[in-house]
């Protein structure tokens, strides 16, 4: 790397499954946006002749929960016992979400229902013809900024600090919908953090606006604009990522950067780790609720901070090659190891791909550079 990052040797495999045998049974508590992720599956096959758009027949609904639910249901597939804060409608939309996590072993006693609010729906509406793959033609988006009353947001804090109880891993999962803001924040974390909790950060828009946090894990583009500069090159990234790093007052500063894989900034290190596996992107949606949640147990089961990248980078490139917000478990980080070090059982070393699809967000180059201003990235694949 030209502008001095270190490039360590592939991680071993056996320290890595060491590691996520020691993921589980960790409390964690994901507090922030809760979003249904609504997917619209249709069949396109011609043109309409009112207009130069697609026909598209409908063939069936799915859904899943998405933003901070999907780094709930990531925590949980990886064997934490999960809490969930935050708000949803008093809609059928949030009764759908809150039951999906409820299925799954998530704790909702603390997502709140609130009278008159619209839970966050984002429906992709996908199309293909019978013999192709589905793609995504357009995305609808429904849902505001929670603003809810006094007698709410006393009961809500009462409720966030009993699932905060005994946790050991706390994520913030900041989607700008104001569930999780830096003002309502700053406090707890400073509390949770003196009790010895590790607090990630997953924040879309607001990211140097956080403090105390142990660990933030932005990508290329959103760190670019969290620090108002371009990145152009590694030399950029380095003056970006320690600018954050001190802003934030994070112990760790994981950026994710697409197929060039993810930089770790600590104390003592600023690595550069290769994009992990070799297969193509299917789907970045959702990918960086799985890096988070794999740097986040792993921190908190006290991983060194290089194994703690390692294992959010191969997290990541299981989430991307699956369709939608699709959790990763302990199941898949163990197959994407062992297939990395050519196959189950095979003692040869991990070697990750130099050269494989997105790990996290599809964030290029040309992204990061058009997020000068604090522009929104859209390439967080949400």
């Amino acid at each position: 790397m030209s502008a001095g990052l270190k490039v360590p040797p592939p991680p071993d495999p056996a320290r890595l499954l060491h590691w996520i045998d020691r993921l589980r049974e960790h409390r964690a508590l994901v507090w922030g946006d809760f979003v249904l992720d609504e997917y619209w599956r249709c069949r396109s096959s011609r043109v309409s002749r009112e207009a130069p758009v697609l026909v598209l027949d409908w063939e069936q609904r799915e859904v899943q929960p998405g933003g901070a639910a999907n780094a709930a249901l990531n925590l949980a597939a990886m064997g934490a016992r999960v809490a969930a804060a935050g708000f949803v409608g008093d809609d059928a939309a949030g009764e759908e979400l809150r039951r999906a996590l409820r299925d799954r072993g998530v704790d909702t006693a603390a997502l709140m229902a609130l009278p008159g609010a619209h839970t966050v729906v984002k429906v992709r509406v996908t199309a293909g013809s019978a013999h192709t793959a589905r793609q995504q033609v357009v995305r609808i988006d429904r849902g505001m900024a929670f603003a809810p009353p006094r007698a709410s947001i006393t009961r809500f804090a009462r409720d966030l600090e009993r699932a905060a109880e005994g946790a050991r891993a706390i994520v913030l999962s900041d989607y700008g919908y104001d569930t999780v803001t830096p003002a309502l924040a700053s406090p707890r974390v400073r509390r949770w953090t003196a009790r010895g909790a590790v607090v990630a950060l997953d924040s879309r828009y607001r990211l140097a606006r956080f403090r105390g946090v142990t660990l933030a894990t932005p990508n290329e583009s959103e760190a670019a604009a969290a620090a108002g500069t371009e990145v152009r090159d590694e030399r950029d990234l380095k003056r970006v990522a320690s600018r954050l790093r001190r802003a934030l007052g994070a112990r760790c500063l994981i950026v994710t950067r697409g197929r060039d894989g993810l930089t770790l900034w600590n104390a003592r290190e600023q690595v550069s780790l290769p994009a992990w596996g070799g297969e193509e992107a299917v789907d970045v949606t959702g990918a960086g609720d799985a890096v988070v949640a794999a740097a986040v147990l792993a921190l908190a089961a006290g991983a060194p901070p290089l194994l703690v990248a390692a294992l959010a980078n191969v997290a990541g490139s299981v989430a991307v090659s699956r369709r939608g917000a699709v959790a990763v478990g302990t199941g898949d980080l163990r197959r994407a190891i062992g297939r990395a070090r050519g196959g189950e059982g095979s003692g040869s070393s991990a070697q990750p791909a130099r050269r494989p699809a997105t790990m996290r967000h599809a964030a290029t180059r040309h992204v990061a550079r058009a997020a000068r201003g604090g522009a929104r990235s859209a390439g967080r694949g949400r």
